[in-house]
């Protein structure tokens, strides 16, 4: 028999709590003015970074800014075994420019994550090193640490939640019942792994597909907790809905299941010149995987559509220090690694 699925100690519970309690006790002006502060967090990804001030308060998340830099850490992993002296030099000159623009724009803190790159990597630790130099608290999210942001990127601290997060690396699968624990799932199917194992190279895009969804289906089944919660929510998907359908604001969108079926038959379909041309199409790569993902999983899960949200990964550990503005937060220690407190 198939061993249940690793359960996320209910971390996110209790960040429900500190809400529930805050709000029915009275807060000291010092804690108003420290929740209401913007945080910096780095979203150190595989393929890119991310740098994102905001807060977090009463349910809402307000960004204030946002930046992107593709890195491509998982490529120079897969290259040399580690992350190599000039990659490790290019992180170090971004998360320099990171920390100043996050002075600027009046971050009170930097927060940093590194993801599944960062946790193969043989010398992850000196990141961690370089980024502690540069002012910056940074964590190496376990898969169990990535699972719980991803939720509470997806669920602003809610339960009957399920969401997937579908980074370049690796896809994770998290869920929160009512009143029940989380459930995660995670494996390295992201969409830089998907494009080259299956699409790069293809001359037909229906075997290809058929072939990343058999694989998403075997992990769909070790992870029966994704069904039956109120609502699907996509994170990291926003390019997907940028490249294939028509444009449209990514927060909150809802892509029914036959929308993400129809352009996924109408894609694979391609042939010839056609298929050559959506090859070459900007982005495509990161486009065309998490389309299979959208269409496989939502179906899979017995959702009839998919609600997508802008928010980044990093993203959650600004919710995370709103819901619990009192509590020593995420990187604190810039330890290398990290697991979840015990209750």
């Amino acid at each position: 028999m198939a061993s249940p699925p690793p359960s996320i100690p209910r971390r996110v519970g209790v960040c429900l709590l500190a809400v529930a309690l805050h709000q029915a006790a009275p807060v000291s002006a010092g804690a108003q003015i420290e929740a209401r502060s913007p945080l910096c967090a780095i979203d150190m990804g595989s393929n890119s970074f991310k740098r994102i001030v905001g807060s977090f308060e009463n349910g809402r998340y307000l960004q204030r800014s946002f930046e992107k830099k593709t890195l491509g850490v998982g490529d120079d992993l897969s290259r040399h075994g580690r992350i190599s002296d000039a990659k490790l030099a290019e992180i170090e000159q971004t998360l320099a420019a990171f920390a100043a623009s996050c002075a600027k724009d009046g971050a009170t803190r930097t927060l940093a994550i590194g993801t599944a790159a960062f946790r193969e990597a043989p010398n992850g630790a000196r990141v961690v090193e370089i980024a502690a130099k540069l002012g910056i608290s940074m964590e190496i999210a376990s898969e169990q640490r990535e699972s719980e942001l991803a939720y509470l990127v997806g669920s602003l601290g809610q339960d009957g939640y399920a969401v997937i997060d579908n980074g370049s690396r690796s896809i994770e699968l998290v869920s929160q019942p009512a009143g029940g624990e989380s459930r995660h799932s995670v494996f390295n199917l992201g969409y830089r792994v998907a494009w080259r194992t299956f699409f790069a190279d293809t001359r037909d895009l229906g075997k290809a597909s058929l072939a990343f969804r058999e694989q998403l289906l075997a992990q769909a089944a070790k992870a029966p907790f994704m069904r039956g919660q109120r609502k699907l929510v996509g994170v990291e998907f926003e390019e997907m809905a940028e490249v294939l359908f028509e444009p449209a604001a990514t927060e909150g969108r809802v892509l029914p299941l036959e929308e993400l079926r129809r352009k996924l038959d109408e894609i694979t379909a391609l042939r010839g010149p056609a298929l050559e041309a959506l090859q070459r199409k900007p982005d495509i790569d990161r486009a065309l995987p998490r389309l299979v993902v959208a269409a496989t999983l939502t179906e899979a899960f017995g959702y009839s559509a998919l609600e997508l949200t802008a928010r980044e990964l990093g993203t959650g550990l600004i919710i995370e220090a709103g819901l619990r503005p009192s509590t020593p937060i995420a990187g604190s220690t810039g330890a290398a690694s990290r697991s979840s407190p015990s209750e």
